[in-house]
C-alpha cells in the first residue's frame, strides 16, 4: 500500500490559534482557586486519637493575574494544583482542629508565601464525626459520621492592613420535635386553607451563620460548641418537658438571643430554617384506623422559608 503524505499546512493559518475574539472588553473581576480538596488529619495521642476531615475551597486574588485572562501570560501564577498541595502541607504543619483556624492558617500561608497576592480566601467544610460509644464508654479510635451536618468557615485575609474576615456556619443540622409545637392566630382570609393547631411536629434543616466581635484569642472550636449548644437548647428546651414553640420564627429568635447571651465572642447570628413538614395522615379514618397524632407524611416541597438575624447593638 502506498504511503500517504499529510496535506501541507495552510501558510495563511496561524501556527497555534489561541484566541477567537476580535474585540477585547474590560475584565471587571477575576480570581482563581481550587475546589473540593479533601483531607483527613488523624492525631494519635497516647490516650485518644482525634480525626478532622475537611473539604477545602481556596481562592486567590491579585490584579497582576489579569494578564492570565487577557494577555495569555501565566508568569507568576500560583497554579490551582499548587493550592491543592498547600492544603495538605498546612494540614500537616498546623493543628487544623477547627475549620476557622485551618482557614486562617491557609490564608496566612498564601499571603506570606506569594507577595503578588492581594487577598486569599478559604472555605473549609468540616465533616463531623462523633466518637463511638461501647458499653457506655467513648471509644479511643472509633467514630460514627454525623451526616449531613457540617461545620463550615469562610476565611478571607486581605494583605493591605492585614484584615481578616471570619464567618462560621452550621449547615445541614436536621432537627425534629415530636410535640411542644403549634401555629395559630395568624391572618386568615379566603386564600387560607391551613388550620390553626396547638399540637404538631416541628422539623427543619437549620443553617446558622455568625461573625465575631474580635477573632484575637478566640478558641473557635469552643465557640462553635457553645453556639451549637445554645441553638439546640433554644429549639428543644430542657430535656424534661422541653419548651413550647408558638412559631418557628419565635423559636429561632429565642435561640439566637441565647447564643449572644452565652457566647461573648459572637457579634451576630443569622439562622435560616426551611420547613420540613410532617403532615398528619388523616386518611387513616377511611382505612378503619384512628389518627392519634401518630402517623405523618414527611415532605419538604413546597417549603416555608424562615430566616432571622440577631445582632448586638
Amino acid at each position: 500500500m502506498p504511503k500517504i503524505s499529510p496535506a501541507p499546512a495552510d501558510p495563511a493559518a496561524p501556527a497555534n490559534l489561541s484566541s477567537l475574539r476580535t474585540q477585547s472588553f474590560p475584565l471587571k473581576a477575576h480570581n482563581h482557586g481550587k475546589a473540593k480538596v479533601r483531607v483527613m488529619k488523624v492525631v494519635r495521642s497516647a490516650e485518644k486519637h482525634f480525626a478532622y476531615e475537611y473539604s477545602v475551597d481556596t481562592t486567590l486574588f491579585s490584579p497582576e493575574y489579569e494578564k492570565v485572562f487577557t494577555a495569555e501570560d501565566n508568569s507568576g501564577l500560583v497554579a490551582t494544583d499548587t493550592q491543592k498541595n498547600t492544603v495538605y502541607v498546612i494540614a500537616k504543619r498546623t493543628e487544623a482542629n477547627s475549620p476557622e483556624q485551618f482557614g486562617i492558617d491557609l490564608c496566612k500561608h498564601f499571603i506570606s508565601e506569594y507577595p503578588v497576592l492581594t487577598a486569599a480566601q478559604a472555605e473549609v467544610r468540616m465533616t463531623l464525626w462523633e466518637r463511638a460509644v461501647v458499653d457506655g464508654e467513648e471509644h479511643e479510635h472509633g467514630w460514627i459520621k454525623q451526616s449531613p451536618e457540617q461545620a463550615v468557615a469562610v476565611v478571607k485575609l486581605v494583605r493591605e492592613g492585614e484584615v481578616f474576615s471570619v464567618r462560621s456556619f452550621v449547615k445541614g443540622m436536621t432537627i425534629f420535635k415530636s410535640t411542644q409545637s403549634g401555629f395559630a392566630d395568624y391572618h386568615m382570609d379566603k386564600y387560607t386553607l391551613l388550620p390553626p393547631c396547638t399540637e404538631r411536629c416541628l422539623s427543619t434543616e437549620l443553617t446558622a451563620e455568625w461573625g465575631y466581635t474580635d477573632i484575637a484569642g478566640v478558641d473557635f472550636a469552643d465557640a462553635r460548641a457553645g453556639v451549637r449548644a445554645q441553638l439546640i437548647k433554644g429549639i428543644f428546651g430542657p430535656a424534661k418537658g422541653g419548651v413550647f414553640s408558638v412559631s418557628l420564627q419565635a423559636t429561632i429568635y429565642d435561640a439566637g438571643c441565647l447564643v449572644l447571651t452565652e457566647v461573648a465572642c459572637v457579634s451576630e447570628i443569622k439562622i435560616d430554617t426551611p420547613n420540613k413538614h410532617y403532615l398528619p395522615y388523616r386518611q387513616l379514618e377511611a382505612l378503619g384506623e384512628v389518627f392519634e397524632d401518630d402517623i405523618f407524611v414527611p415532605t419538604d416541597e413546597p417549603s416555608g422559608t424562615i430566616t432571622c438575624t440577631v445582632a448586638r447593638e
